[in-house]
């Protein structure tokens, strides 16, 4: 298990039950207590800020306020598929199972049991070989994370996932790790996928339009792919400058 910082998702995912296929990890609070980020983050977490569900928030109501949350999917792909939802902080919804003083699920009715064992026995951090997969993919020298991603995918969630993005061969397992200081750097991990056909995922990013749009293309192109094991690592940094654009190209666009 390789030793890296704790990160916002460290202390919510013993609350996290046992057999996630996809753990997505956001810290909220860094996000929005960034210079350079902070106020985009912060309208699109918590919107007008009003009680109440925000009238231009990307995120769910709920967040609202919150300081870090993890969602959890369990059987992607599959007809039982479901997604927990453990939040620290913010404002505890009626639904929510309360699991700790600051801590809360939201999940599907029946899950409670299952929420409330977790506490007791470890939760998700007893898949030792998830654990392993969601370090590695995080920078030795690295002191935190706005975002992490790890999954580890069957059959029915890769055919979903090639599905969703017309990908004939998507990948086994998929790791990132995702901070923004005054750049952004990101490192994505990629199991069973040669280092070509990421480039080619690279640069049909770069090419989107929203990608173009806010200047980051360039940034994105850059990025270097290398292979590691039977897969690909990539690994982007969006520079102070561009970054700084970026976000005021973002802004402007979403103003009236």
């Amino acid at each position: 298990m390789p030793t890296r910082a704790a990160t916002a998702g460290d202390a919510l995912l013993p609350y996290v039950p046992i057999g996630a296929a996809v753990l997505v990890e956001v810290d909220l609070a860094r996000l929005r207590a960034n210079p350079t980020v902070g106020a985009v983050a912060r309208g699109l977490i918590d919107g007008d800020g009003a009680d109440g569900a925000p009238q231009d928030a990307v995120a769910p109501a709920a967040l609202v306020g919150a300081d870090a949350a993890v969602l959890a999917t369990y059987a992607p792909g599959q007809p039982d598929a479901r997604t927990i939802t453990v939040v620290r902080g913010g404002q505890r919804p009626a639904t929510a199972v309360a699991l700790a003083a600051d801590v809360w699920a939201l999940a599907d009715e029946g899950a409670t049991a299952e929420l409330l064992a977790a506490a007791t026995t470890g939760g998700v951090t007893a898949d030792r070989a998830l654990m392993a997969m969601r370090a590695a993919v995080m920078p030795a020298g690295a002191d935190g994370a706005a975002i992490r991603l790890t999954a580890r995918l069957d059959g029915p969630a890769r055919r979903e996932l090639g599905s969703l993005f017309d990908e004939p061969r998507p990948p086994a397992a998929v790791a990132a790790w995702l901070d923004v200081a005054d750049d952004l750097a990101a490192v994505v991990w990629v199991d069973a996928v040669a280092p070509a056909t990421v480039e080619g995922w690279r640069d049909r990013l770069a090419a989107a339009l929203p990608v173009r749009a806010i200047g980051v293309a360039p940034a994105i192109a850059a990025g270097r792919v290398e292979a590691r094991g039977a897969g690909a690592v990539a690994t982007i940094v969006i520079g102070p400058g561009r970054l700084a654009r970026a976000v005021a190209r973002w802004q402007a666009r979403l103003t009236p």
